[in-house]
């Protein structure tokens, strides 16, 4: 019985699958593929009161029910762990118990005194689980290493490194296997390859990039184009099921931080021998596109060859050679300025026929951290984007979509990357919201499940360069779903692409090292018997996919520490921002530069209610409604670097992003003061 109702339970099933526990204490279960059974839904909610002693990413069995209390939305109750995701976690030791910085493990664990590293109370530490928390009795952790007291960014690297299971050192074993790893190619290696060293390749990087997986060039042809893109032969020094591939495998992606990058190779081989300086002969799996005027592709050809760079070049500098804007770069780089011409020319055609198969591109700003030479952050701004970004997207596009088709034409299972289409119910909010704008994303007797990527490309057009069009880019973001790896073949929506597959970045992603492998065994280079992936394809498209997202989580958390630090200078000051979130606990807003968001809480306005649908907020005094995509003035009240938050006061409304709202100036409001949790969770 729940407030006099009783509850009735229905078609109880046992599933099983990786949880995800909110620091509030429900969590949600991702059942295993096949584990869906008769419904649609693969996330099962699990309330607090039933998760037992689960902890994030531990693989659980849970008994599953369908109550009509929650919309005929089924939830579950964890009846077994079956393995456990977590073994070791970084912390604070308080001289007894170590206390998670991940506020999702709720238990504290308990550190006898032999097992403390000669910790002191107040350190942060790293420490290994020896025994889980159970019904009958508590968890117990032995300290392995003592980081310091200050949160600075590099303990706070190696914290947010370990929260979401990413190691920078590499184990012994995979040491001892680089010492048989050549500094420069073999003799032997090159039989059995094609020599292209005479196509004058070239690397485009960022600036600050140490690892060169690609190399490109172009040739005009009487068909068209022709287009190589040579990839760094990874698998050639990384064999299937050695030390070094057992450890890829698990760190799945290199990890960029603002002041480094964690490598999923290890150096000798990701900057090494496999990285594609200029002018050293190194080793290449190639694809060799041939195009017409219109850009389709009318032959294709994969090889193994061995190659020659000619230059190494940022995306600043290949820029300006397609401009032919500096003067002092023609003369270094007038061999290839020729090339790039006609690299520009298929690019372009390229663009456009992305375009026109309704491709889409949401080109959103990418925050670049600028460190002094301390380390300490003196800017962050948004990384601009030049159409030598977009050219070598477009080429690793065509590369990667070529090599999915050949392997799908083989009848082979690899990594496919796909995208799959929004779901109906999102859709139809998200068409209820910006109809009442006067810009429906269906057509007329449209269903949901009919969506398109054109429809989405049609909607941007129509708000380009008006006020609302930041939020309803926005909005369309949100209502995607998010790209990963399957062994099944579901498409591409964003891209637009029926296959797709990732190809060209094995040196810092493992599925492209899996489809370089299966490339080869289907060439006949490599054998058919052959494990391509430690635990197989399908484990291994979730394994990657789950790390590419802890990933994300590690650079987004470091920026967000930068960004506090820096805002911690700027205490009292006034920046131009946009309202970038609307919650029940208070307003987000992304400051314009630099590029920081913070939280003006709940609390500081008068009368706060949020309309989750129409996506604004009412306040009463003074008397508007504050909408999603608003520019705003806000003053900088309070950061707090532990927990990686900035408070904001809202100044004024600079301009509504629906047009004849109402502008407001916001006085100071005198509220009770909380912590940034409690704010939070009001």
């Amino acid at each position: 019985m729940k407030h006099g109702r009783r509850l009735r339970t229905f078609r109880s099933e046992e599933r099983a699958g990786i949880i995800s526990v909110h620091p509030r204490g429900f969590g949600f279960v991702q059942l295993d593929s096949g584990q869906t059974g008769n419904s649609s839904e693969s996330d099962i909610f699990i309330p607090a009161s039933c998760l037992g002693s689960a902890m994030p990413g531990d693989r659980v069995l849970i008994r599953i029910h369908q109550r009509r209390h929650r919309g005929n939305k089924r939830e579950g109750s964890v009846i077994k762990i079956l393995e456990r995701g977590i073994k070791e976690f970084a912390g604070f030791f308080n001289g007894t118990y170590v206390i998670p910085r991940d506020e999702r493990i709720v238990y504290w664990f308990f550190v006898s005194r032999e097992n403390n590293c000669g910790a002191k109370s107040g350190d942060i530490v790293i420490a290994r689980i020896l025994s889980y928390p159970s019904q009958s009795g508590q968890g117990e952790a032995e300290i392995t290493q003592v980081l310091g007291t200050e949160l600075n960014a590099e303990v706070e690297s190696k914290l947010v490194l370990r929260q979401y299971g990413f190691k920078e050192e590499f184990p012994q074993s995979v040491k001892s296997e680089l010492r048989h790893i050549p500094e420069r190619v073999l003799p032997k290696d090159l039989s059995h390859r094609r020599d292209i060293r005479e196509i004058p390749l070239v690397t485009i990087d960022p600036e600050d990039a140490r690892d060169f997986d690609d190399a490109v060039a172009v040739k005009k042809t009487n068909a068209g184009f022709k287009l190589w893109v040579a990839i760094a032969d990874v698998s050639h020094y990384v064999k299937s099921g050695g030390a070094i591939d057992e450890e890829s495998y698990a760190r799945a992606t290199s990890v960029y931080l603002p002041d480094r990058a964690v490598p999923m190779l290890p150096e000798p081989i990701s900057a090494g021998i496999a990285s594609l300086v200029p002018n050293e002969d190194r080793l290449a799996m190639v694809a060799d596109l041939g195009f017409d005027q219109q850009g389709n592709i009318i032959s294709r050809e994969f090889y193994p060859a061995v190659i020659r760079s000619r230059f190494r070049l940022n995306y600043n500098e290949a820029q300006q050679i397609l401009d032919r804007s500096e003067p002092l770069l023609h003369k270094k780089y007038q061999s290839i300025e020729g090339m790039f011409s006609q690299m520009r020319k298929l690019a372009e055609i390229l663009c456009k026929r992305r375009r026109q198969r309704g491709g889409l591109d949401f080109d959103l700003p990418e925050a670049k951290v600028k460190l002094d030479e301390n380390g300490e952050p003196i800017d962050i701004y948004a990384y601009p984007r030049l159409f030598s970004h977009r050219m070598i997207e477009e080429f690793m596009l065509a590369a990667n979509q070529a090599v999915a088709e050949f392997l799908f034409g083989k009848k082979l299972v690899f990594p496919c990357r796909i995208h799959e289409p929004p779901e109906s119910k999102k859709i139809l909010e998200l068409n209820q919201f910006l109809t009442s704008l006067g810009f429906p994303l269906l057509r007329k007797n449209q269903m949901p499940d009919q969506i398109h990527p054109r429809d989405f490309q049609r909607l941007f057009d129509a708000v380009a360069g008006k006020p609302i069009s930041g939020l309803v880019s926005y909005l369309g973001l949100r209502a995607m779903m998010q790209a990963k790896y399957s062994p099944e073949n579901l498409g591409h929506f964003g891209l637009a692409l029926s296959q797709y597959c990732h190809f060209t970045s094995p040196i810092r992603r493992y599925p492209d090292l899996i489809t370089h492998r299966l490339l080869k065994q289907s060439l006949g280079i490599l054998p058919a018997n052959q494990p391509v992936a430690p635990e197989g394809i399908e484990r291994a498209c979730e394994h990657c996919s789950d790390m590419e997202r802890n990933a994300v989580e590690v650079e987004r958390e470091m920026v967000k520490f930068y960004q506090t630090k820096l805002m911690s200078r700027h205490i009292g000051e006034e920046f131009k921002g946009i309202v970038s979130g609307l919650t029940e606990f208070g307003i987000f807003v992304e400051l314009e530069r630099p590029m920081a968001e913070g939280l003006i809480p709940a609390s500081a306005l008068a009368g706060f209610s949020l309309n989750e649908k129409a996506h604004t907020v009412s306040v009463k005094f003074p008397r508007s409604e504050i909408h999603l995509g608003d520019h705003v003035l806000v003053k900088v009240q309070a950061t707090n670097q532990e927990r990686k938050e900035i408070d904001f006061q809202l100044v004024r409304i600079i301009q509504s992003a629906f047009p004849g709202a109402t502008r407001a100036y916001f006085p100071a409001q005198k509220r009770k003061q909380h912590t940034g949790k409690e704010r939070r969770r009001q």
